[in-house]
């Protein structure tokens, strides 16, 4: 009975090493998505707030505070975009909307471990009427 204990010695460790690359890609995979999910919440942040610059901007500064807001939320340079008033010019009274188009390139940290998030381009829109 003695011996037959003997031959299970490692098995745990076995298992371990087999089941250990699947939990590691499962938590990195895991952290990733997070981050795009986070980076996506931060581009309809930064979407809306510059939308709501743009609309108590006066009618020539609409295009220079929304894109001075996207700056200060995502960073200068890692984002592109536009912003457009519909009908163009703003002007108060009428039905105008100021409509904020931002996009940023998300690239995952383990671009060889997760190839299908190797670099996605995410994209927010949002719009509000001109006051």
């Amino acid at each position: 009975m003695h011996k037959h204990l003997g031959n299970q010695r490692g098995v745990a460790s076995l298992e371990f090493v087999l089941i250990l690359p699947i939990l590691l890609f499962v938590l990195f995979a895991s952290v990733e998505l997070s981050r795009a999910w986070f980076t996506m919440n931060l581009l309809t942040t930064a979407a809306r707030e510059a939308a709501r610059a743009g609309v108590v901007a006066t009618p020539a500064a609409v295009q220079s505070a929304a894109t001075a807001r996207l700056d200060s939320l995502l960073g200068a340079g890692n984002w592109s975009g536009t912003v457009t008033c519909n009908p163009a010019p703003c002007a108060t009274g009428t039905d105008s909307r100021v409509q904020v188009n931002v996009s940023m390139q998300f690239t995952t940290v383990l671009p060889n471990l997760l190839p299908m998030l190797g670099s996605i381009t995410l994209q927010q829109t949002a719009s509000m009427r001109y006051e």
